[in-house]
């Protein structure tokens, strides 16, 4: 089957593209000595978490404990801050894999008991995490079963990262650790600046997507995930109108450079959106009603979570379609 016979707005996977990318990154970690555990959030597809970890991958992250219960049984950390209501749900996972979790208080490192723990250190983005050395060496101490130290690098340029780095050579110091567990897509390359980390967690990489590409760490050809959208309106002069807006492709704002949408070899982005509808600038006459058209998403991770199933294949021919299994599973 032809890709562009699907109803739009629809969800394609070029299969090549995406393997290629894993295979690429698992190559790098093991260049860069480096464990990697990659992060289901962006594609949320047990298909492709179970390619990663043919590869190579040690493990797998997720965010909630729903992502995991629907994930392959394989090692997994739960890289969300835990509370003690949770403690039942992630026993009961914890009998059909190993799990880690990440906690940044006494209370929580309390409630994990026997689950392995990895404390949290905020390392300059000031989401979560413990905010010194000490508090790190007293919330590890209260932890059962103590594994070793989580940070998350964010976008970190190597000005952040020396700095991260200095954080987490102090919290060392004070109590050692097996596992240092960092990373992620947009400067993964730069893992070296902190050369106490054991893996990684990137995520996006599988896929990649228009911000990736505005930042500089993808080009268009290493995305693999697009959207097929049709043209249908043009009567506003100068003005294109297709058929996916924020609940097609998200309103991720903060993580999209530039637009929420590049379009494939067209000088198009896809700059404004209503719930149903997405607007770009055209020339009269450029695109025809009814036209198909690709898009690469601004940000693949929110864009995946809006859509039930993606089709896949490669050469723009469909071999078949994947559920979205993580699909809003944010408890």
């Amino acid at each position: 089957m032809d890709a562009l016979s699907l109803e739009t707005p629809f969800l394609y996977v070029d299969l090549d593209v995406l393997e290629r990318n894993l295979r690429r990154m698992q190559q790098q970690c093991a260049e860069w000595k480096l464990q990697l555990r990659p992060h289901t959030k962006t594609h949320k597809i047990p298909e492709i978490a179970r390619m990663q970890l043919a590869l190579g991958a040690r493990g797998l992250t997720v965010a909630k404990i729903g992502e995991a219960e629907v994930m392959p049984e394989a090692e997994t950390l739960v890289a969300y801050p835990i509370v003690p209501a949770k403690m039942d749900r992630l026993r009961a996972l914890a009998k059909t894999r190993p799990i880690i979790v990440t906690v940044d208080s006494v209370e929580a490192a309390r409630a994990a008991g026997d689950i392995d723990t990895l404390v949290e250190v905020d390392v300059g983005f000031g989401r979560c995490g413990v905010q010194s050395p000490a508090a790190y060496e007293e919330v590890a101490g209260a932890c059962a079963r103590f594994r070793g130290l989580f940070y998350h690098p964010a976008g970190f340029d190597e000005a952040a990262l020396k700095q991260a780095a200095g954080m987490i050579r102090e919290c060392l110091a004070r109590r050692p650790a097996e596992i240092v567990s960092g990373g992620s897509t947009r400067n993964a390359a730069l893992t070296y600046l902190v050369p106490e980390t054991t893996e990684i967690r990137p995520g996006a990489y599988a896929f990649n997507d228009a911000g990736l590409v505005a930042l500089g760490v993808a080009k268009p050809e290493d995305c693999a995930l697009r959207m097929l959208v049709s043209v249908v309106s043009t009567s506003v002069p100068g003005q294109c109108v297709i058929d996916g807006g924020s609940k097609t492709f998200s309103m991720n704002a903060t993580k999209v450079v530039g637009g929420y949408g590049d379009f494939v070899d067209r000088p198009w982005r896809v700059e404004k959106q209503n719930e149903e509808h997405g607007f770009f600038p055209i020339e009269q006459g450029s695109a025809r009603i009814g036209e198909k058209l690709w898009v690469i998403p601004g940000s693949a991770g929110t864009c995946v979570n809006l859509h039930d199933e993606i089709a896949y294949g490669r050469n723009g021919q469909v071999e078949g379609k994947w559920r979205v299994a993580a699909r809003g599973r944010s408890r």
